[in-house]
This record gives structure tokens, sequence and C-alpha cells, in this order.
């Protein structure tokens, strides 16, 4: 029987189809984006705490195998069962890939967060609430991939019991995420101390903590709604790929904020901005005259929100007259 007749009638196949592409394509660029801050955090900081580190690869080898699984997935679909409806719709190892590794990711993420607000605020209430509620909730995924590992397809998964352990599942973690951010925003608020310096490093903090806790928890209730709001469809493959691979971002992003361009533009002055170059690593002077600006120069400071402590700074500076730096 040819592949094509698979199909049921007045079906739009890019209903299903589409999500699944897009939801691949778009993990490869998430990918590409945590590998370059995954670099970054490489070459910057060596002398992190061990645990701090290993956290770092694990979530980031862990999105490695979500984006290969998907990766594989999609020549399932598209490749090796092109024209197959049921090749199409089956959900092949997504069941591993989106859910257990979303949970696994975000629970780690999330207890990360915990551990920084109990730095903050010498409280274990709100962390150990953090860390027991993103167990629970990462055991409802588990329960969730069991469920999608059942049902099998993308037709059959709005059923009654993975519609439950879902539900909870997605909105489980986007509450959790919605406290991390409130909470960390009320004692990023109260440990400012008014100075320009540390007002500065406070307000990116902030902006970064809700940003960072918006962005994956939009993305889990767009999955919850995408899943419930259109069965059989598939829409929500698109968002619930893309959720771990944001949770992994963030961790990064958070962890190279402590990275800092002396001279840039979302910097105040310093004297290392006024330094000049010796005479031989200068330009030579344009057309019109005018000497060549110095580049700006990389400054790394302290991580001064992981361990509560406010620590010294690290700045790459230029090399002057007969002088290292």
């Amino acid at each position: 029987m040819d592949s094509v007749s698979y199909f049921p009638p007045g079906l739009v196949v890019v209903q299903v189809s589409g999500p699944l592409i897009l939801a691949s394509l778009g993990d490869w660029g998430l990918f590409g984006a945590l590998t370059v801050q995954l670099y970054l955090y490489y070459q910057a900081f060596p002398s992190d705490r061990p645990y701090i580190k290993s956290l770092v690869y694990i979530v980031y080898s862990l999105q490695l195998v979500q984006t290969i699984i998907t990766a594989v997935d999609s020549f399932a679909a598209f490749g090796s069962g092109f024209g197959n409806y049921v090749a199409l719709t089956e959900l092949h190892l997504s069941w591993f890939s989106e859910v257990i590794v979303t949970s696994m990711i975000s629970l780690m993420v999330q207890s990360f967060y915990a551990f920084r607000l109990y730095s903050f605020s010498k409280s274990r209430i709100i962390p150990v609430l953090i860390v027991t509620a993103s167990l629970a909730v990462s055991v409802s995924g588990f329960i969730t991939a069991q469920f999608s590992h059942k049902a099998g397809y993308v037709t059959t998964i709005n059923n009654r019991r993975t519609s439950i352990s879902a539900g909870v599942w997605l909105s489980g973690s986007a509450l959790i995420d919605v406290i991390i951010a409130v909470s960390m925003t009320y004692y990023l608020i109260i440990r400012d101390t008014g100075f320009r310096q540390t007002h500065a490093l406070i307000s990116k903090l902030i902006r970064l903590t809700i940003e960072t806790g918006a962005l994956t928890a939009l993305a889990a209730l767009a999955t919850l709604i995408l899943y419930l709001g259109f069965p059989g469809k598939g829409y929500f493959i698109l968002t619930v790929n893309f959720v771990p691979a944001l949770y992994a971002n963030t961790l990064l992003a958070i962890l190279n904020s402590r990275l800092q361009i002396v001279g840039g533009r979302s910097t105040y002055p310093t004297s290392t901005d006024i330094m000049t170059f010796p005479d031989f690593l200068r330009s030579n002077e344009t057309n019109s005259g005018a000497a060549a600006q110095p580049a700006p120069i990389l400054s790394v400071h302290r991580d001064v929100y992981l361990d509560g402590e406010v620590g010294g700074s690290m700045e790459m500076k230029p090399v002057s007259d007969g002088a290292s730096a």
C-alpha cells in the first residue's frame, strides 16, 4: 500500500508537520546560542566552584542529548518516513527528549536559583519550598512521559490522565519560575546599598531575573495552552521542545552576567577607560588625521550573588610601556 494512503481524508498535514520542523530548526538555534554561552563561561570563569561548573556541564550535556534526539526524530518523520502518516504522527523518542530531559534540567536550574535565594536571605523557607515543589513537578513530568510513551502518537496523546499530569507539570513549573523571579527581585532590592556601582549591578540582576523567569514561565504556559486547546494537532511540540533549551540558556545567562565590558555602552567610566595603548599597539592615524580609539576592555567581576559575598574583580587591561598588566 502506498504510504500516502495512510493520510485520513480532510487532514491538514501542515498542522502536524509544521510544528515538528520548526521545533527541530529552533532547537538547533538555541543549542548554538547555548554553545556560545558555554564557551564564554569556560574562558571567563575557570575558578568557579566545582559544583557550579558540574551543573553547567551536566545541563549542557542533557541539552546536547535532547538536540540529537530531536534531530533523529525529525529524520524519522521527514526522511526515512517521508509521506508516511504513522511516521509523521508518532512521538518516537520525544517523550524522553521533551519531557524527561525538560524535567531534569528544570529541576537542576530551579534548585540552583533556590540556592541563590538562600545565599541572599539566609532563610530556608522559600528555598526548601522551591526545591520540594520542583521535585514534585519533576515527578509529574516523569509520569507525563510514561503516559505519552504509552499513547505513542500525537493524535492519541490528549487523553484524560496525560492531560492531568501534563497540567500539573507545566503549570507547576511556571508557578515555580514566577515565585523565583518575585523572591529574587525582593531580596535583590533589599540588598541594594544605593551606591552607584552596586545599584547598577543590582538593577541588572533584577532585570535579568525577571526576564529569564518570565521567559521560561511563558514557554511552559504556552505549551499547556497549545496542548489543551488544540488536541491532536501537535502545536505544543513547538514550545515544549524549546523549554529545556530556555532553562539551559537562562542558567548560562545568569552566570555570564558577571562579564562586563569596561568602556562599553552599559558600564560606568573607570580609570581603565582612559588608559592609552603603548605606541607599538596603536593603530595608524586615519586619513582624516584622527587617532583610532582603543578597543573596549573586558572585565570579569567575581560573582557577588552565588555565595552572598562581595569579592574582588579581575580586569584585562592594556599593557603599558615596559610593564605587564
